[in-house]
Order: C-alpha cells, then sequence, then structure tokens
C-alpha cells in the first residue's frame, strides 16, 4: 500500500490548504462575532471594544425566554432523534433491502424545509380540527389540545429534520464495527442488550456523541420549520430573524447572531476535542498493550 503522506511537505500542504478553506468558510462568521463587540455597531470608523450589546442581550427577558426553549428542544430532539438514527442505522446493517432503508430515511432531506413545514402545519391543524370534534361530539375534553401547535409540534419537525443526519453520522461510525463480535459476546451467555453496552456501544460511543452534537446544532439554529410548528413561544433563531426583519441588523442583533455561533462553535469544538483526546488515549493504551514485558 503507498504511503500518501510520505512526503513531509505534501502533508503541511494539505493541512494548510484545509485550514486556509475552514478559515474561509467561517470568516464572516469570526467577522459578525468581532463586530458584535464594537460599541459603534456596524460601519462605524472607530473601533471600541465592548460588551454592552451582550448585557443588552442578557437583559431582554424575551431573549432569555426564547434561549431556554431553544434549549429543550434542541434537548429533546437529541434525546429522540439520535436513538432513532441509531436503531435505524443497525437496522440497516441486518437488513438486505439496504437501497430501500436508505432512501427511506433520507427523504426528509430533499424537501424544502417551508413546503415540509407547511405540509406539517397542515396535517396538525386538521389532526386538531378532528380532536375537537371529538372532544365536542363525544365529551372527550382531555384530548381537545393534542395536537394544537407547541413545543410537541416543533418537536416533530425538529426531529423529522435530524434523524437523517444522526443516522448518517452513526451509521459511518459503525461501518468499523464487525458483527462478528455482537454474535461472539452472544455465545459467551450475554444478551442482546449487554452484547450492545458492553461490546458494541463503546466502539460506536464517538459517532454518538457525534450525532448528538451535529442534532443540537441543527436544532438551535433551525428556523422555517420551527417558525411554523412552534405555536405560542419563540426560539433564539425565530427572535433574532424577527428583529432583523423588523429593525434590521441593530447591535444587538449581532450579539445575538454572536451568541448562536459562538454555542455552535463550542458544542462542535468540545465533542471533536473529546474525541481526539479519546482516540489519542485507546492509541497509548493499545501500543502499552502491544509492547511486550521487560521491553522497556
Amino acid at each position: 500500500m503507498l504511503q500518501d503522506y510520505r512526503n513531509p511537505w505534501l502533508y503541511r500542504g494539505m493541512w494548510v490548504y484545509l485550514l486556509l478553506l475552514v478559515g474561509a468558510l467561517l470568516l464572516p462568521v469570526f467577522y459578525t462575532i468581532y463586530i458584535s463587540f464594537n460599541e459603534h455597531g456596524f460601519g462605524a470608523q472607530i473601533y471600541d471594544f465592548t460588551w454592552d450589546w451582550y448585557r443588552v442581550m442578557l437583559g431582554n427577558t424575551q431573549i432569555i425566554d426564547s434561549l431556554r426553549w431553544t434549549l429543550g428542544l434542541g434537548a429533546a430532539t437529541v434525546a429522540i432523534a439520535v436513538p432513532m438514527g441509531l436503531i435505524a442505522a443497525k437496522h440497516y446493517k441486518r437488513t438486505r433491502h439496504k437501497l430501500v432503508l436508505v432512501t427511506l430515511m433520507l427523504a426528509p432531506l430533499f424537501v424544502p424545509a417551508d413546503i415540509l413545514g407547511s405540509a406539517l402545519l397542515v396535517y396538525f391543524k386538521n389532526l386538531n380540527r378532528a380532536c375537537n370534534w371529538l372532544a365536542d361530539t363525544l365529551g372527550l375534553e382531555w384530548i381537545r389540545t393534542w395536537f394544537e401547535l407547541g413545543f410537541g409540534t416543533a418537536l416533530v419537525g425538529q426531529v423529522l429534520w435530524t434523524v437523517p443526519y444522526a443516522f448518517i453520522v452513526i451509521l459511518i461510525t459503525m461501518s468499523r464495527y464487525h458483527a462478528q463480535q455482537t454474535e461472539a459476546a452472544r455465545s459467551c451467555g450475554a444478551t442482546g442488550w449487554q452484547a450492545f453496552w458492553r461490546v458494541e456501544f463503546p466502539q460506536i460511543r464517538v459517532g454518538v456523541a457525534s450525532a448528538s452534537a451535529f442534532v443540537f446544532i441543527l436544532s438551535f439554529n433551525e428556523y422555517t420549520r420551527t417558525n411554523l410548528l412552534k405555536g405560542g413561544f419563540d426560539t433564539f433563531t425565530t427572535v433574532l430573524i424577527s428583529h432583523m426583519f423588523n429593525t434590521g441588523m441593530s447591535e444587538d442583533s449581532y450579539a445575538m447572531a454572536g451568541t448562536v455561533s459562538v454555542i455552535s462553535m463550542l458544542v462542535v469544538g468540545g465533542v471533536l476535542v473529546w474525541s481526539l483526546a479519546r482516540v489519542e488515549r485507546l492509541e497509548r493504551e493499545a501500543r502499552a498493550a502491544a509492547t511486550p514485558l521487560g521491553s522497556a
């Protein structure tokens, strides 16, 4: 097998290219964060660093409430979408109809956000109308609010949007896992759950953590479906975009955009650092186990 990185300069050049590419893609994000700390706002000739716009943002009760709703919605989406993606990935490894399963799992990605959100809105409106009719006809008041727009309907929209991504990320990680290990654990007397939790899950843990971070970021930044399905509460992104539409990009708008960007990068960066540290630890343990006794 040829060593692609035998030339150290080629290896370094690839890293330089990667860093330049990522830097170019993130340059608008960093510029927005940079502007958010300027006391005089966007386009000012003078730059004076200040935290005032973030203090103004954090002093806004509507923004704080929307941030709580956003974090709760993101946590609920992760708790539902990641296990669903994991189950779908495990089923993919066993089924003979892999193309059909992948097509079904990725189908929501090919539907534009506004069309999918509008379809779900009509769907829930009709279900809510049916529940109201049953409540009026049969006196079943406890089903009247089942499908009213709110946290539950927004959660359904976000889960439908994020499950395909969780499925892809976990499936990539599971491609390195051999099913014979599960069979060996079962032959040693382990139950199906024990074989998964003690043998398989430790090897795909990084993929599950990456999928969780990915799903949370998607949920945190999602606007179109959530805005159509959220009902009476606001998320951080819907407040930001409505603020931009109504008043334009003011200084506190830049602070809100900077907050979204920083949270997203911290979540992704935290997962990457944790994953790299874990990989390095596993490699050290493997090297230590492979070293003959007394060789040191």
